[in-house]
């Protein structure tokens, strides 16, 4: 019996360290569908089910464990696995390697044997727990806590199980891919739940209610919003709103529709049709955006029309093709903030350009300062370098000196193109360069010195202006 049991534990401390020392360019799994059934205890703050991952071994070896994260304060009771019966898994609060801030339940799943290469898992892991957030790793906008005011359950604050392992690195450049959903989601009777995809029924009890939703189509994340929202249907939208911002719900409403006719003026249609699903959220959370699992948006957006230019950042990233570089450099970010001002422009009457670029340069000096990068490491390679936040401020640049050396009508037609080339199979940085050529010879110089080299920052280090850059690109 001690033998058995020795060989037992071997098993599992190899498992363990083989997925906590994934590779970043060696990935096993990939997530293909996600299935949650939760149900939300205000009075405890905390969050209780079960999350079913399809999972297929991507990788060209056999795997021994799964990797799992999950929010530092929640707990797994069960996993089962239906494929493989027999699955047993271990669970630590760790602390990532490369992320000294960051705190997560490591769980590791040891299948009851080997998963060859192609085959797949589903897996569902019964957990529960107090929902918190991350700010103290300076992201600001995990602020996430269960409230009757609003709570939002999402990957961000590691709500439910999650691949990955403790590296941020690692699970950056892991393989991800849009997958299918379903949602059973319980809460007390008076609160809305809202989501992306379809909503397929609403089962309502005395005290409680459970909300089903299933994917449309692929997703690329789940946001799960809930809070006493009312609700505006418009033309191609579905508006969740808090109810002291009925007013603010037909402005954003408007909003939506005229910055999709002038985006799809722009840069062709998207594919299918744009039903979308808008959720306020309170500010400081963040927004973000997809065309099939909903576009999360702060408040502010919602009681100012000049902040509606967040609102235009999300909506231009339905735009955006599938991302094909691991890790992403996020040069979708630099696009997307300068279309958010380009339409703040041309909807809104906003002219503040010459101000809008100099605090963006200031910005970046001051970052540059700390991150004592910028003179080595191209846009390119940010996503390699950690350096992805500097792509909405430098690639806001980039994109604009683009649009000036080449024209409106250059630049929208080599953007276009892209899209609507790639917007199914994705596509890499080279291949926006590509199309860019394409369309005026003048773009090589813009991209050369923005994305492929740091020529950009020897230029604004040696005292020349942004101005006085991008003038030269007309010459």
């Amino acid at each position: 019996m001690q033998t058995f049991r020795t060989i037992t534990l071997a098993i599992a401390l190899a498992a363990s360290t083989q997925a906590r020392s994934q590779s970043p360019d060696d990935p096993q799994f990939l997530l293909t569908r996600l299935e949650l059934d939760l149900s939300v205890d205000y009075e405890r703050g905390s969050i209780g089910g079960s999350a079913t991952l399809h999972i297929r071994n991507v990788s060209e070896r056999a795997a021994l464990a799964v990797p799992l994260l999950l929010n530092r304060l929640m707990t797994v009771t069960r996993v089962v696995d239906a494929t493989h019966p027999g699955a047993g898994f271990t669970q630590d609060v760790v602390i990532f390697g490369d992320a000294p801030a960051l705190q997560v339940n490591s769980i590791i799943v040891t299948p009851a044997s080997p998963v060859p290469p192609g085959d797949s898992l589903a897996l569902t892991v019964h957990y529960g727990g107090i929902l918190t957030g991350y700010t103290e790793t300076g992201s600001l906008y995990i602020r996430d806590h269960v409230s009757r005011d609003f709570t939002i359950i999402r990957e961000d604050a590691y709500a439910f199980p999650v691949l990955g392992v403790p590296s941020w690195r690692a699970n950056r450049a892991a393989p991800r891919e849009p997958f299918a959903f379903t949602a059973k989601v319980t809460v007390p009777t008076g609160l809305v739940v809202a989501m992306g995809g379809v909503g397929d029924e609403i089962a309502r009890g005395d005290s409680l209610a459970t909300w089903t939703f299933r994917s449309s189509a692929p997703v690329p994340f789940l946001n799960v919003a809930i809070a006493p929202y009312r609700t505006l249907e418009g033309e191609g939208s579905r508006i969740h709103y808090f109810a002291a911002d009925s007013a603010g719900a037909v402005m954003v409403e408007r909003g939506i529709a005229a910055a999709l006719e002038r985006l799809g003026g722009w840069y062709g249609p998207l594919g299918v049709a744009p039903n979308l699903v808008v959720m306020e959220i309170p500010e400081g959370f963040g927004s973000q955006a997809s065309l099939t699992a909903g576009i999360i948006q702060t408040a502010d957006a919602f009681r100012d029309r000049a902040e509606l230019r967040q609102l235009y950042h999300e909506l231009s990233h339905l735009w955006n093709v599938p991302d094909l570089d691991r890790p992403s450099p996020r040069w979708n970010e630099g696009l997307a903030t300068f279309v958010q001002w380009r339409l703040a422009g041309e909807l809104d009457g906003w002219n503040d350009w010459e101000a809008r670029l100099d605090r963006t340069v200031q910005g970046i000096r001051r970052s540059c300062r700390s991150l004592a990068q910028c003179d080595s490491v191209p846009l390119v390679e940010f996503g390699r370098a950690g350096l992805g936040d500097l792509s909405y401020s430098v690639g806001f640049l980039a994109f604009y000196a683009l649009y000036q050396a080449i024209g409106p009508a250059a630049f929208d037609q080599a953007y276009r193109e892209f899209f609507q080339q790639y917007r199914v199979t994705g596509a890499r940085t080279g291949d926006l360069i590509d199309a860019f050529r394409a369309a005026s010879p003048r773009s090589e110089r813009v991209t050369r010195e923005w994305v492929l080299t740091t020529r950009w920052y020897e230029r604004l280090a040696s005292g020349e202006t942004i101005r006085e850059i991008v003038d030269s690109y007309r010459r």
